[in-house]
């Protein structure tokens, strides 16, 4: 492998806390299903061996330091993580050492830009609209890595977007809705959130990278599918290149592309799903990437080598995940082999010589 390829993982970690540590408003792991769980992350990220490494589910920074420090990985990766206080779930992130180049940021409040209040229709309706939130529901980080001389620097992202399941609300016995119809208000609650913080995310990705060609990269779980209204808004909806003339992909400085699509496009069958909920497979994990990493870019740095999934875990019981340790979500990874479009295009012509 050239210095200068660079892989990407995503690792939701089931809510990963010291043992005997409560979770939410239930008792936490014992000892023995940390010591399993434990194991069971040293194994994958060992088998996944990823440069850079986006973790959700995180309620104790000691935790996943006790997995990094595992005989297997011992000494290979630098953590960014925190435990906050009173402990809640939070994003993390692993990189190989000397990797970092800046100070981590958590990024807890959306922009004062990007609220969406006092928003008025111009037709079909009437009302005004207006959302209150003003938060993360679980804060993004913000990081700036770079894994090799020569190569330019990357700047990630670990994000983990509120679940498309029903939210837990307060008792209300005033509240007709919540009287009548709690499953639907917890439900519509989830998903506002999600597009609030994806539209929010959004804006702070626009900012990052209007007008200027600086690689970006998305790690997360961010609970819906690639297709889904949160996930598109999310990736801007870049132009994809399906044919020879086509300029779709040449330049996108908004754009992000799923590692999902990129896999898609160079296989005849592919099944992907990171996450099981009622005998349904769903894609909630993802990896997003500019186009410093797509294949038809006019900027490309890096050239899409491939994406692995390893979900066979997800079959298992949940006493069996309790017992051996496994998480709920599948595991994704991406490489990408340093190739710039440039170096590209001066080999070809080197090759061919000049036209007659």
């Amino acid at each position: 492998m050239a210095r200068r390829d660079i892989s990407f993982a995503n690792f939701n970690l089931l809510n990963l806390n010291l043992p005997d540590r409560p979770i939410y408003d239930r008792d936490g792991w014992s000892q023995a299903e940390y010591d399993a769980k434990i194991a069971f992350s040293e194994r994958m990220l060992d088998a996944i061996d990823a440069d850079i490494i986006g973790f959700q589910e995180c309620w104790n920074a000691d935790a996943l330091a006790e997995v990094l420090d595992r005989p297997a990985l011992k000494d290979r990766y630098d953590l960014v993580a925190r435990t906050t206080d009173p402990p809640s779930i939070q994003v993390a992130l692993a990189l190989r050492k000397g990797m970092l180049q800046s100070e981590p940021e958590w990024i807890e409040d959306l922009p004062p830009d990007a609220r969406f209040v006092d928003l008025k229709e111009s037709r079909d309706a009437r009302e005004t609209v207006s959302v209150s939130i003003s938060r993360f529901s679980r804060p993004l980080l913000r990081v700036l890595v770079n894994n090799a001389r020569g190569a330019p620097d990357v700047l990630v992202y670990v994000a983990h977007l509120k679940s498309k399941g029903p939210t837990s609300l307060r008792r209300d016995g005033d509240n007709p809705v919540l009287q009548r119809h709690s499953f639907i208000a917890r439900s519509v609650v989830s998903h506002v959130r999600r597009m609030v913080e994806a539209g929010a995310f959004r804006a702070i990705l626009n900012d990052e990278m209007d007008g200027n060609d600086r690689p970006v990269v998305v790690l997360g779980d961010l609970n819906d599918a690639t297709t889904a209204v949160s996930t598109e808004l999310l990736t801007g909806n870049p132009g994809y290149r399906f044919f020879a003339k086509s300029t779709a992909g040449r330049k996108s400085d908004l754009g992000l592309y799923t590692v999902e699509k990129l896999q898609q496009l160079r296989s005849f069958r592919h099944v992907y799903y990171t996450y099981i909920h009622k005998n349904q497979m769903e894609s909630l994990d993802h990896i997003m990437v500019s186009d410093s990493f797509y294949d038809h870019s006019s900027i490309r740095k890096w050239s899409f080598r491939e994406m692995r999934v390893l979900n066979d875990h997800l079959t298992a019981s949940e006493a069996q995940r309790k017992r051996l340790g496994y998480n709920d979500h599948g595991i994704i990874v991406a490489r990408f082999d340093w190739n710039p479009m440039v170096e590209e295009a001066e080999r070809i012509l080197e090759e061919e010589g000049p036209s007659a």
